[in-house]
């Protein structure tokens, strides 16, 4: 993330620069896709002001403190960015969730289906009487694209996304792998 710093009637510390710099990149555990940050830090009287705008893509979050030090406004400012930048998350994580689960039960023909199953570590290599069941569940696979499985990876945070390929109707299985990058894994029936 770019940072740019300007003081208005205020100079700039190294020390204030660091701080800063610490506060914003705790908003990278909420969203990780922070291009930039503007920050405009000035005095007026004996009050000390906070402005700060992120550029993420797609959309902007802005945030205004006054406070009687530097220091205080701008763990006012970063904690209202942060407040926001969740609420955002959170409202798109539950839109997407609601607009997949109304396309899969209105979906062409009847949805794909799949059984869950999490098994305890350890079980591997026993008979499937011997495996100690931890979970289990049915769940609906839905009709979508690689680019939005991986969308739908990074949104949700889970480990894995299944879904069944628009164009190919095959079932595929999309997760993060260790290096950062994704791996496809594609499932097909052998006779």
């Amino acid at each position: 993330m770019q940072v740019t710093v300007t003081g208005r009637h205020y100079e700039v510390t190294p020390a204030l620069h660091t701080y800063l710099d610490a506060r914003l990149t705790r908003l990278h555990r909420f969203m990780d896709k922070i291009l930039s940050a503007v920050v405009i830090l000035s005095t007026e009287k004996h009050r000390f002001r906070a402005e700060v705008v992120l550029h993420t893509r797609g959309k902007d979050f802005t945030g205004k403190e006054i406070a009687d030090d530097m220091y205080s406004a701008l763990d006012r400012v970063t904690d209202k960015l942060e407040r926001q930048v969740r609420r955002f998350k959170d409202r798109r994580t539950t839109t997407r969730r609601r607009a997949g689960a109304k396309a899969a039960a209105t979906s062409n023909g009847t949805p794909f289906a799949g059984t869950l199953r999490v098994l305890r570590a350890g079980t591997v290599g026993r008979t499937p009487q011997e495996h100690e069941l931890l979970h289990a569940g049915d769940f609906p696979i839905e009709k979508m694209t690689v680019d939005e499985a991986i969308l739908r990876l990074e949104q949700a945070e889970e480990s894995f996304v299944v879904f069944a390929n628009r164009s190919s109707e095959l079932i595929h299985i999309v997760f993060k792998r260790d290096d950062g990058h994704y791996g496809v894994l594609n499932l097909h029936a052998t006779h």
